[in-house]
């Protein structure tokens, strides 16, 4: 099996007000507002933004979460940093390294009515 799509990029800020403006001004629509924190959508669909305010202090981040089956188990040359775990949002991750050193993380929506493996 293999990974579907990009199915958002998640971006850290030290700047909420300012960032939100910047991709609305882009064409992307706040779906989902968690205060300093939300999902945007892309206004031809595709690839969404979760973007997410963070402390001053702290190094920002950007993170590519790629969607897959629930199947998926990679193999080859994809070597896996952290083997399938659940999130506090209720989907399963992985993360993976690319041979660059980059790190991705694959995610998979639960099946209604039944656990994951």
């Amino acid at each position: 099996m293999s990974a579907d799509c990009v199915e958002y990029v998640y971006l850290e800020t030290h700047h909420w007000e300012e960032s939100l403006a910047f991709w609305q001004r882009l064409g992307f629509r706040l779906a989902l507002n968690l205060g300093r924190a939300g999902r945007l959508e892309a206004p031809a669909g595709g690839t969404a933004i979760f973007l997410e305010e963070v402390p001053g202090h702290h190094s920002l981040t950007m993170e590519v979460y790629l969607r897959a089956p629930e199947e998926f188990e990679p193999s080859g040359p994809v070597q896996v940093v952290q083997r399938w775990h659940d999130s506090h949002w209720g989907t399963r991750l992985m993360q993976i390294r690319d041979p660059d050193g980059r790190t991705f993380t694959v995610q998979v929506q639960p099946r209604k009515g039944g656990s994951q493996t």
